[in-house]
């Protein structure tokens, strides 16, 4: 009578080649996911833009919007509801002729290290993307991923 089942070489090359798709796989998803995460604040950050520009034509400014009448904060359902929980969305400018909106990541977040994100009344964009602070490098002045 013969024994069926797996010898340990063959438990043992089953767990390599799990090893070496898993090695392969995860980075590709973190990335996939940074991806879309960006992609969701970047399509919040027009959305409260828009917002600004339908209060602005109302109120003929862009300042007071927020919660309070405060002109600059994070955005509250006055301007926008954002749905990125990665980013938290502020008006960082805010007066009569212009407005600038910033999405920053959160800290601990799997985004944390892909930078800020702006868009201001002009339609101007930005992306912090070596995540130094600011958006004066080269090739910062877009969205383009």
């Amino acid at each position: 009578m013969r024994s069926r089942g797996f010898t340990l070489i063959e438990l043992l090359v089953a767990l390599a080649i799990m090893a070496i798709i898993s090695a392969v796989a995860v980075p590709i998803y973190t990335q996939y996911s940074i991806r879309t995460q960006r992609t969701n604040a970047e399509k919040d950050l027009m959305m409260c833009a828009q917002s600004m520009e339908r209060l602005n034509t109302q109120t003929f400014t862009y300042a007071g919007h927020l919660g309070g009448g405060a002109s600059t904060g994070p955005v509250d359902a006055n301007v926008c509801t954002p749905s990125t929980t990665m980013y938290t969305l502020a008006l960082t400018v805010a007066d009569a002729n212009t407005f600038t909106l910033r999405a920053t990541p959160i800290a601990g977040s799997v985004v944390a290290s892909n930078g800020m994100l702006e868009v201001d009344a002009t339609g101007a964009t930005r992306w912090d993307r070596n995540n130094d602070g600011d958006f004066g490098d080269t090739d910062e002045t877009n969205w383009t991923h």
